[in-house]
């Protein structure tokens, strides 16, 4: 029989990996990322033909953060009217990124403003490029927004 390394929570068996010249990895699914877990929260025990060993309190740790690589807007490309708003949307990734915070801005407020949720809002005619920035790795993406003036009807 092999030797394995146990990983407990609690009473339950989280994950067993075979331990051989002193050394095992282990896999932990559970873990929640950038996240602090005090002694004791997990506990190891190692295992083979004569039994296992008495679990051992892991030492605090804490998981690294999950990093930004890039943000989507949409959509690409939008036509309002002065006046007129349009909403949009950012998707970072991975979706598992701890810090998922964006910005937006515009490169004219004078034609187009956009606020903190992404709503555009057409102020002059013109033509703005809108950009989502993330506060993690500032990645960015962008959308342009092509603003139509308001024609009035004749009377």
């Amino acid at each position: 029989m092999a030797d394995t390394l146990n990983v407990y929570k609690g009473e339950s068996l989280v994950s067993s990996s075979a331990y051989a010249e002193g050394k095992a990895t282990v896999i932990i699914n559970e873990l929640e990322a950038n996240t602090d877990y005090p002694k004791g929260t997990y506990q190891l025990s190692r295992k083979n033909e004569n039994g296992e060993s008495e679990k051992v309190d892991v030492p605090a740790f804490k998981t690294k953060p999950i990093a930004v690589t890039g943000v989507t807007i949409a959509p690409k490309t939008a036509s309002i009217d002065v006046g007129s708003t349009t909403k949009l949307s950012s998707t970072v990734a991975p979706s598992t990124a701890t810090n998922k915070k964006v910005t937006y801005s515009s490169s004219a407020d004078n034609i187009a403003t956009v606020t903190a949720d992404g709503t555009v809002e057409g102020v002059a005619e013109g033509e703005v490029t809108i950009t989502v920035t993330t506060q993690d790795g500032s990645k960015t993406d962008t959308s342009v927004i092509t603003v139509n003036a308001v024609v009035e009807p004749e009377v």
